[in-house]
C-alpha cells in the first residue's frame, strides 16, 4: 500500500474556503485551466500540486525510458527533461501538449535543434523542460542515487506501486519495439538484478511473462515480452498509445 498519495495532496490553505465536491465535479477543461493558472504563477517551493495520478504515471513511465529528472542547483525543486529525435516529433509534441495544457511546462511548442556528436554526425532533436516543482523531489530521490558527485538513474525497489497501464504505455512508446512475435524494451542502462525484479513485477501485477536478455557485448540487458503474453500486454498499453506507434506491437 502506498503510504502517501503525493499526487492527491491538497494545500489546505489554498482550498480552505472551497467546497471539495465542486472541485471533484469540475470539468477537465476548467481543471486544465486551473493547473495552468496555479502552477505557472508560483515558485518551485510553492508548486505543491495536486498532481493527478495520470501525470505521475507519465513521469514514471518516461523515466523508465528516455526522460530524466534534474534537481535545480539554484532552486529547491525538480524538473522533467524529455528529448526525442526529429523522427519522433509527433510523440514529443503529444507529450508536450499533455504537460503544457496542465500547466507543467511552457505552452510554446519545442523547436528543432541541431547537435554535433563526438563522432562528427549531426543529430536533430526536440527537447522539453518542465517547470520546477519542489513537490517532485520525492520522485528524483526515488529514481536516482548519487555516486561520486553524479546522479545515476536506478529502478526503485518500490516501483511496483507506481507501474500503471499509462506508465507502461509511455515506457513502451519510448523504448519498446517488435521482436519476432514478441516485443522488447531497451533497458540497457539498468542492472540485471533490477530487471529481474521487474520481470517478477510484470508477472505478479499484470500476468505478463517477461525475461531478461543480453543486449550484446558491453551493451547491458533488454527485456523480452513473450509471445504468449503479447495479447495481454497489448490490451493494457494500446489504449494509451499514439496510433502512429501501434507498429511497435506488431500484429497485436
Amino acid at each position: 500500500m502506498i503510504e502517501c498519495l503525493k499526487w492527491f495532496y491538497f494545500n489546505t490553505n489554498f482550498f480552505n474556503d472551497c467546497n471539495i465536491s465542486s472541485i471533484l465535479l469540475i470539468s477537465s477543461k476548467r481543471l486544465n485551466f486551473f493547473y495552468r493558472s496555479f502552477f505557472t504563477c508560483k515558485t518551485s517551493s510553492e508548486r505543491i500540486g495536486p498532481h493527478n495520478i495520470d501525470i505521475i504515471s507519465m513521469i514514471i513511465g518516461s523515466l523508465l525510458g528516455d526522460s530524466h529528472l534534474e534537481k535545480r542547483k539554484q532552486g529547491i525543486g525538480t524538473r522533467i527533461k524529455f528529448e526525442q529525435s526529429s523522427d519522433n516529433v509527433e510523440y514529443l509534441m503529444w507529450f508536450h501538449s499533455y504537460l503544457s495544457k496542465r500547466g507543467y511546462c511552457n505552452t510554446n511548442k519545442p523547436k528543432l535543434k541541431k547537435r554535433i556528436r563526438k563522432n562528427g554526425t549531426i543529430y536533430y532533436h526536440y527537447a522539453i523542460n518542465s517547470f520546477t516543482f519542489s513537490s517532485l523531489n520525492w520522485i528524483h530521490d526515488m529514481f536516482y542515487k548519487e555516486i561520486e558527485g553524479k546522479y545515476i538513474k536506478i529502478i526503485p525497489k518500490n516501483i511496483e506501486q507506481f507501474l500503471t497501464p499509462i506508465s507502461l504505455a509511455l515506457w513502451f512508446m519510448d523504448d519498446g519495439s517488435k521482436l519476432g512475435n514478441g516485443a522488447k524494451i531497451a533497458t540497457n542502462c539498468f542492472t540485471k538484478t533490477e530487471l529481474e525484479n521487474l520481470c517478477q513485477i510484470f508477472k505478479n501485477k499484470f500476468n505478463i511473462t517477461v525475461t531478461v536478455q543480453s543486449g550484446g557485448m558491453n551493451k547491458g540487458y533488454t527485456l523480452y515480452i513473450s509471445t504468449k503474453s503479447m495479447v495481454t500486454f497489448s490490451n493494457i498499453v494500446k489504449p494509451y498509445m499514439l496510433p502512429s506507434l501501434y507498429y511497435k506491437l506488431g500484429k497485436y
